[in-house]
């Protein structure tokens, strides 16, 4: 039979192990890719935790450690409890007086938003209504590409209607997001706009739409592919579509506050098992306009108003954040849901005999050393037999990107691309195959 001492040794061990790698994750949360550099309060949270509880573990395996400690918590509790409340709302004072940020607002309004008129979701997906952008951009409300929008809704200089002697030129249907969108780039400017230009006796659709996934394009097919009858059809991929994917179309709440600045707040969150919850009240939009999920509780939203409760849960937010980037189970889902709709994609478009192209579209750290969601889309790309063009060894993670936080094209990016896909079009144009300009 096992003594009790000997129990509690090795319930110690394990104890002093768990601080150990507690204060190791903390230490090494910056080896996360997309981690910012340097330590942050709750990773100095995590460390000093982490350190106190090995250490605590360590000394409370020998007996003589155990029995002062009981003998002297017996005689001095009243004291500790005193001295430990007067530290704490110590700590809490430095923390306000530092001005560190509450984990949630002290008080939510009952109306926060109301629904921006520009903005509408239908059968193929979701894109501005132009009477209400052009009303919007001339009292200065919006502006930028948005104020560059067609009848249909989306960012292009033409309406998606035929016109005589279409069917005797090349024809291009793109899709994507904010990049293909024409993100961060002056009008003109964008890579899809530097492929117009290039082939002017082309016909270039863009049903881009910022925010939006590979199940908006294939919405955005479904309707203008057999309007449109295009040859080619070009799928800007960017990586935050495996996450885009995994919500509804309709995702986004689009808005105006009380000074009709413009706001977009997801309504859907995804919880730790990957399941779909829906935020749609407007406490919770204000929540997640503070980009912090709502409260599970009163008691939760308590102790995220306080400093030292707030220091907490972001440091509980900093460990989950380091295993969510790490390839696994969530990650799987991502791939096996957008899977799908490239497949969908992949087969209707070869049902209207045009020929998919995507654009893969790295992020700034996937330049330096392609990440798991990059090396997961080439994967998926190659078993589903879809043609591809892989940029990665063109860009400059530096000079190619607009300034953080920005995470789009700068011009010259935008260039780059715009070059590259125009060469691609030029030899697609001489022999009606990709296989020369994919990789």
């Amino acid at each position: 039979m096992t003594r009790p001492s000997t129990v509690l040794d090795r319930s110690l061990g394990i104890l002093a192990i768990i601080g150990l790698l507690v204060a190791l994750l903390g230490i090494g949360f910056d080896l996360v890719p997309g981690s910012s550099p340097g330590f942050s309060a709750p990773q100095l949270a995590l460390v000093a935790g982490g350190a106190a509880l090995s250490v605590f573990g360590l000394a409370l395996r020998r007996p003589q450690t155990r029995g002062a400690l009981r003998s002297y918590l017996g005689k001095h509790f009243r004291a500790i409890v005193i001295l430990t409340v007067l530290t704490l709302l110590v700590l809490e004072f430095v923390l306000t007086a530092t001005g560190f940020q509450t984990y949630f607002p002290y008080a939510v309004p009952e109306k926060f938003l109301d629904p921006a008129p520009w903005w509408t979701c239908d059968q193929s997906g979701c894109h501005y209504v132009y009477e209400e952008m052009v009303a919007a951009c001339a009292r200065g409300e919006l502006r930028d590409l948005r104020c560059i929008v067609n009848r249909q809704g989306f960012h292009d200089t033409q309406d998606f209607v035929v016109e005589p002697g279409f069917e005797q030129r090349l024809r291009v249907l793109v899709l994507g997001d904010s990049f293909t969108f024409g993100g961060s780039a002056d009008p003109g400017m964008s890579f899809v706009e530097l492929v117009e230009q290039a082939h002017p006796e082309s016909v270039v659709w863009n049903t881009a739409i910022p925010g939006s996934g590979t199940n908006q394009a294939v919405m955005s097919f479904n309707t203008y592919a057999p309007v449109l009858q295009p040859q080619l059809t070009i799928l800007g991929f960017y990586m935050n579509d495996f996450d885009d994917n995994m919500m509804p179309v309709d995702s986004y709440f689009m808005g105006v506050d009380s000074v009709k600045y413009p706001l977009s707040i997801r309504k859907y969150q995804i919880d730790l098992r990957g399941n779909l919850v829906k935020l749609d009240r407007q406490s919770d939009l204000y929540y997640r306009y503070h980009r912090v999920d709502p409260p599970v509780s009163e008691l939760h939203r308590i102790v995220g108003i306080t400093r030292l409760g707030s220091l907490g849960l972001r440091t509980v937010d900093a460990a989950l954040q380091m295993f969510s980037k790490a390839e696994g189970t969530r990650l799987r889902r991502r791939v096996e849901v957008t899977r799908g709709y490239l497949e969908a994609l992949r087969d209707t478009a070869a049902a209207k005999e045009t020929q998919l192209l995507v654009l893969l579209i790295p992020t700034r750290d996937d330049i330096a050393e392609a990440g798991p969601l990059y090396r997961s889309a080439l994967r998926l790309l190659d078993d589903l037999e879809i043609a591809y063009i892989d940029p990665i060894d063109i860009l400059d993670g530096q000079h190619d990107y607009a300034s953080p936080p920005d995470v789009h094209w700068s011009n010259a990016g935008h260039q780059k691309i715009g070059s590259l896909l125009s060469a691609c079009l030029e030899r697609f144009i001489a022999d009606a195959d990709l296989a020369n300009c994919a990789g």
